[in-house]
Parts: C-alpha cells; structure tokens; sequence
C-alpha cells in the first residue's frame, strides 16, 4: 500500500498557515538601475576630473597634492604620476629603487617610501596596462613599465637623420631573418636597438632586456631559453652565450661580454642625439 506523502502548510513569520503555491511569478526589474547605468555611463570619461575637484578641496586648492593623493587611491601610486610625464618612455622599479628612461636620459629619482607601496603600484598599473598603453615586463628581479608608442627615434628618422644607412639597415633585417646576432655599441646604443627591434619578424618570441620594448607582433619570453630573440642592453651571460652560439636571434646593445656576432656597430653621441653608425670589422 502507497502511503501518502503529507506535506506541512508553509507557514508565515506570524505563523499563520499559507496555501501551498506554484511557482512565483518573477518580479519586474527595478527601474533605479537603469537610470544608475544612464548617469554612470555620462560621468565615466569624467570620473578623474570629478575625483580631482573634491580631492582639490580636501588639500586647500593644492592641485599637485591632489594628483597624488589620487594616485595612491587608485593604487598606481609613483607610476602615474611619473606616466604623466611624456618625457619619460620607460620606468624601471627595482624594489624601491626608481629609474627612468627618455628624452632627457637615463636617471634615477626619487623611489617608492616602501616596498609594499611598489608592489601595489605594480600591481595595480599591470591591471590598467591597456589603458594606459602601456607594457609591463619583469627583467629579474625588476620591473620595466615601457610605452607602447616610444619617445625615440624609429628606423625611419634613423633613415631621414643619416644615422643609419640603407645598405646598414638591409644587412640587419637579412641577419635577424637568419637568427643571428648584432650588437651595437656607445651611449646611444640603447636608442638605436630599440628603434631596430621593430626588424624583428611578427610571431616571435622575444626576451626582453633593459630598456628594451617588445616588437609589434610579438610574444614576451620569460627567459632566454623560451626565446627566439634577445633584445635589449645586457640581456644577461647567458642570453649573450645564446646569440653567440646562434641559438637565438639577437639584437644586444653594450653586451656585458664579448660575444661574436655576425654584425658589430659602434654609435657615438649622447643618449638622445646619437651620431651616424659605423660597422666594427
């Protein structure tokens, strides 16, 4: 015999008996939160001007003030206020300790108060790298925030300023293609192997060192042996043994050791003005 299942009356918080239901109708959505979208949607390009009139107020009218203090909250701290600066191309944190890169040189300056506040800012800048345009690569045990569009000068102006010849520029893009090495020499050395990384074929896996910039088209490399390519000043030993044993491409300025490569250069001239490139027999 098939005992009847009985089930108890759901009761309210007054403990009355209710009716057994079906299922509830679902409720209309709430008219508040599309008019939240609407308003969000307007102010969205004008959140920062919106943060940096009440921030104004909050430091007595000190507006540099109120730029930084935004920029702890927003939690890129040093960086954004250093990103502001279109003279400076690349920014490299190593613990506190703060480097930059531009159209002035390379120079430190002032670093981060503590080592959390770093990581933080690297942290939170890694997070708003699209927007910023930015890319962010770990070199050791150092961090290198660079722009994507770089302040210096392209194999184009190289070209137009007679830095670079064309016949030059020919025998580097057939030796990359070939997976060889080239290194170039000099203070401005860094300027001109950024400016020819853009000769490295697209696909490419590429391990970056100092002030380097990865090529359009690329993939970084955590480390020497995952790369293709080795690009940047002083990659390291063991990168430079690599391109020496033809086992990577390269493109090295002031490599730390005396690799053989199959092309030499030598650029003289300060950082941002270097002067014609020569080839080292």
């Amino acid at each position: 015999m098939v005992i009847p299942v009985v089930r108890a009356p759901r009761r309210t918080e007054n403990g009355e008996a209710m009716a057994a239901a079906g299922p509830r109708a679902p409720l209309a959505p709430d008219l508040g939160w599309p008019a939240a979208e609407e308003i969000a949607e307007s102010l969205r390009s004008r959140i920062p001007e919106v943060w940096m009139e009440a921030l104004t107020a909050y430091t007595a009218g000190d507006e540099a003030m109120a730029r930084r203090v935004y920029d702890v909250l927003s939690g890129v701290h040093l960086l954004g206020e250093l990103w502001r600066d279109e003279h400076i191309d690349e920014v490299h944190i190593q613990g506190t300790e703060v480097t930059v890169c531009g159209t002035d040189g390379v120079y430190p300056v002032a670093g981060f108060p503590s080592l959390a506040a770093a990581e933080r800012a690297v942290e939170a800048f890694t997070a708003s790298r699209d927007r910023a345009e930015a890319i962010v690569s770990r070199i050791g045990d150092a961090v290198v925030v660079s722009r994507r569009a770089g302040t210096g000068p392209d194999v184009t102006r190289l070209l137009v300023g007679g830095i670079i010849t064309e016949e030059q520029l020919s025998q580097i893009t057939l030796e990359l293609q070939y997976l060889r090495a080239v290194t170039v020499t000099g203070p401005a050395a860094r300027i001109l192997v950024r400016a020819l990384s853009s000769l490295v074929p697209a696909g490419s896996r590429v391990f970056l060192g100092s002030y380097a910039t990865l090529p359009a088209g690329c993939v970084a490399a955590a480390e020497p042996l995952e790369a293709d390519y080795v690009i940047g000043v002083r990659p390291g030993v063991v990168a430079e043994e690599m391109a020496e044993e033809g086992q990577v491409g390269a493109l090295i300025a002031n490599p730390e050791t005396r690799i053989r490569a199959a092309l030499r250069f030598a650029v003289p001239g300060p950082s941002m003005a270097p002067g014609r490139v020569s080839q080292i027999p």
